[in-house]
């Protein structure tokens, strides 16, 4: 079990001389806004997979052991087509090491089947919580967020690497809680697709944001950070990662924040010179945007 909690502002880092340095603020959002994903699209996974054995919320039981770390799914209304995720917060989950607790709670709110093109899944953040146990560093969540399958699940021709997984996500006002106290709202609107590599039994997911939104195109996320700052997310090239590197540890792709203060474009999956890396996981991610000396500056920063 992954939990995705990248290095901060205690990250790695190099600079040109002459770039004006980045504002501590602006490079914590940019980590928060990773992590925020990371651990969104993570739940996304575990819960699909878990779904997969219980492919139509009808077995008697009313609670299920999982796979998933330090978790227990209560199932005592699965006849109205609902599930509810507990975590114990206490059993360690690693790379890195962490625990979860709270709940989430798994509607089935359209359709018959999960597995059925155009199905929606509704999942409920309860005090969702995940706390990075080398400096207990942590991230919570409450509200509501949907998945919408747009292709059907056929989970034989997925594991043969044939087909693909498709979904289209919608959260709004998602509460966040920092490890500090400090809080933000976050809405994202993006379209996921997951794909698997017999050969190396490894899952890659691609996310692409597809919302217009305050003027920019391919939209993925907006709200307020923990500093108060209104942000728009918006993708010029798709996220793409894997269950091998870690869904926090992106491997390539472009975005951009556009933040009050400035555009910050992150190129991501470099190496510590800011190109595109050539190992199996990348270093980290270059940071873009224009200074106050009016040039452009950029650092490089690591996952």
């Amino acid at each position: 079990m992954l939990c995705l909690f990248t290095s901060g502002i205690f990250s790695s880092c190099i600079k040109d001389k002459k770039n004006d340095k980045l504002d501590p603020q602006v490079e914590q959002f940019n980590t928060d806004a990773n992590n925020y994903k990371a651990e969104s699209d993570r739940a996304d996974q575990d819960i699909n997979g878990a779904l997969g054995d219980i492919p139509s919320f009808g077995k008697a039981e009313e609670t299920y052991s999982s796979p998933m770390c330090g978790v227990t799914i209560d199932s005592t209304q699965i006849a109205q087509h609902i599930l509810f995720f507990n975590f114990d917060g206490v059993t360690p989950c690693f790379s890195p090491s962490c625990t979860r607790s709270g709940q989430i709670k798994v509607e089935l709110t359209s359709g018959n089947l999960w597995s059925d093109a155009g199905s929606l899944l509704t999942l409920t953040y309860i005090d969702y919580k995940i706390v990075r146990m080398s400096d207990n560093k942590s991230i919570k969540f409450n509200g509501v967020k949907t998945l919408k399958n747009l292709n059907g699940n056929n989970w034989l021709t997925f594991l043969l690497g044939s087909s693909t997984l498709k979904y289209r996500e919608r959260a709004f006002n998602i509460n966040v809680v920092f490890d500090d106290g400090s809080t933000s709202t976050w809405n994202s609107a993006r379209t996921t697709e997951w794909s698997y590599s017999l050969a190396d039994s490894k899952v890659t997911f691609s996310a692409v944001g597809d919302t217009t939104l305050n003027g920019f195109n391919t939209v993925d996320s907006w709200g307020v950070n923990r500093y108060g700052m209104d942000f728009t997310t918006y993708y010029n090239t798709a996220i793409i990662s894997n269950s091998y590197c870690g869904l926090w540890r992106p491997n390539s792709g472009e975005l951009v924040h556009h933040l009050s203060v400035g555009d910050f474009t992150l190129t991501l999956g470099v190496d510590q010179q800011g190109n595109a890396s050539q190992l199996v996981c990348a270093y980290g991610y270059k940071v873009s945007w224009t200074g106050s000396s009016g040039n452009t500056s950029t650092v490089i920063l690591s996952y």
